[in-house]
C-alpha cells in the first residue's frame, strides 16, 4: 500500500510546487497624495475627487492633505462634505488665506451646501469645524516633513497659488528645510492640469488666474512634473447621460448634485482634472512627450522646450487610449464607493 501511494503523493507535491512557484503579485504601495484644488470653479474638480476616493477604497491612494484656493464661502465646506460622504472624514483640509477670485462660472458648491432634507436638516453631513481648517502652506510643510524622502505625489487641479507659497516658505519649527528644499527632498512627482499645446494655443485658465505662481512652479519645483494640457481634457468628455441614468444607487450624491447645479442639464463636460488623477493610477493610458522644460510667459502661455535632462513632460493620447480613458472614468465614477454616508 505504501509503495502504491508514493507516486500519487509525489505527483501532488510536484503539482503544488508548480502552482506555488509563481511569485505572488506585489501589491503596489499606495500613492502618498497631496491635492491642491480650486473646487467650485468647474465640476471636473468634484469628479476628480470621486476618482481619488475610489482609489482610496482600493488601497491605491493614501490621501495626506487637501488644500483649496478658490474664493468661496462654501467650497471648502463642500470638500468636507465629500470627505465625509465618501468615508474619509479625517482627511486634513486647508483653505487659502489669499484665495483667487473667479466669477465666470456658477459656484455649484453653494447649492449643494445649502441643500436640506424634508425635516430641514442638512442634506449632507460635515466632519470639520472652522478651527480644524488649516493654512495650506503650514499643512503641506508638516505633511511633507513627516513622509519618507522621495515618497510624496502632489496633484495640482487649479492655480499654483499655494504651491508657489510653499516653495517660498522658510525653515521653521516643523522642518529646518525651506519649502523648495522640502519639495526637492520629499516629492517624487507633480501631476498638474495646466497649459495648452494645441494648434491654436491658448493662455489656459489654471495658468492665467495666477501667472506669477505658475511661473515659479515650473521654474523652481525640483521634482518631475507631468503636465496634462487643456486640449487633452476636451478629447475625453464626461457624459451628462451618466449623471442622469447611472447613479440610481444613491439617494443623494454630492457630486451628482454638484454636476446638476453647475450647468443646465443635460450637458457633457471635459475631463480636465480627472485625467491628472487617472495618470497617477494608469499612466499606460497616456502618451508622454520626450523630456524637456516648460516655461510660462507673462501672458500665461506655456512653452515646452525638449531637453534630455529636463524634468518636465506633457501628455497626449492615441484614439485607442482616449477610449480607455473615457471608459475608465465613467465606469469608476458610476460605481458605488465602499463607505458612502447616505
Amino acid at each position: 500500500m505504501k509503495t502504491s501511494l508514493l507516486p500519487a503523493a509525489a505527483a501532488l507535491l510536484l503539482a503544488g510546487t508548480a502552482c506555488d512557484s509563481r511569485p505572488a503579485a506585489a501589491t503596489p504601495e499606495p500613492i502618498r497624495l497631496i491635492v491642491e484644488t480650486d473646487m467650485g470653479n468647474d465640476i471636473d474638480d468634484a469628479l476628480a475627487f470621486d476618482l481619488i476616493y475610489k482609489a482610496m477604497d482600493d488601497s491605491r491612494v493614501d490621501l495626506l492633505a487637501i488644500g483649496n484656493h478658490k474664493l468661496s464661502p462654501t467650497a471648502t465646506d463642500y470638500i468636507d462634505i465629500l470627505n465625509t460622504w465618501y468615508g474619509y472624514p479625517g482627511t486634513p483640509l486647508a483653505q487659502s488665506p489669499t484665495p483667487v477670485f473667479n466669477d465666470h462660472a456658477p459656484d455649484y458648491t453653494a447649492a449643494v451646501c445649502a441643500m436640506t432634507r424634508e425635516d430641514g436638516s442638512p442634506a449632507f453631513a460635515r466632519s470639520k469645524t472652522p478651527k480644524q481648517i488649516e493654512n495650506p502652506v503650514a499643512l503641506y510643510r508638516r505633511t511633507l516633513a513627516a513622509q519618507p524622502d522621495g515618497s510624496v505625489t502632489v496633484l495640482s487641479l487649479g492655480f499654483a497659488t499655494e504651491l508657489g507659497k510653499l516653495l517660498d516658505s522658510p525653515a521653521d519649527a516643523v522642518s529646518p528645510l525651506t519649502g523648495r528644499e522640502l519639495v526637492a527632498r520629499k516629492v517624487k512627482l507633480l501631476s498638474i492640469m495646466a497649459g495648452s499645446y494645441g494648434e491654436k494655443q491658448r493662455a489656459e485658465y489654471n495658468v492665467v488666474n495666477d501667472i506669477p505662481a505658475m511661473q515659479k512652479l515650473f521654474a523652481e519645483w525640483e521634482s518631475p512634473i507631468v503636465q496634462n494640457p487643456f486640449e487633452l481634457g476636451k478629447q475625453v468628455m464626461y457624459p451628462g447621460s451618466a449623471i442622469e441614468n447611472d447613479f440610481g444607487w444613491a439617494e443623494l450624491h454630492p457630486v451628482v448634485e454638484g454636476y446638476k447645479n453647475y450647468h443646465k442639464m443635460p450637458y457633457d463636460r471635459a475631463s480636465w482634472d480627472l485625467l491628472s488623477v487617472v495618470y497617477l493610477l494608469h499612466p499606460e493610458y497616456f502618451t508622454e512627450s520626450q523630456p524637456g522644460t516648460v516655461a510660462v510667459d507673462d501672458k500665461g502661455f506655456t512653452h515646452f522646450t525638449p531637453d534630455p535632462g529636463g524634468r518636465h513632460k506633457w501628455l497626449t493620447a492615441t484614439p485607442e487610449q482616449l477610449v480607455l480613458l473615457r471608459d475608465y472614468i465613467v465606469q469608476t465614477t458610476t460605481r458605488a464607493p465602499k463607505h458612502p454616508k447616505h
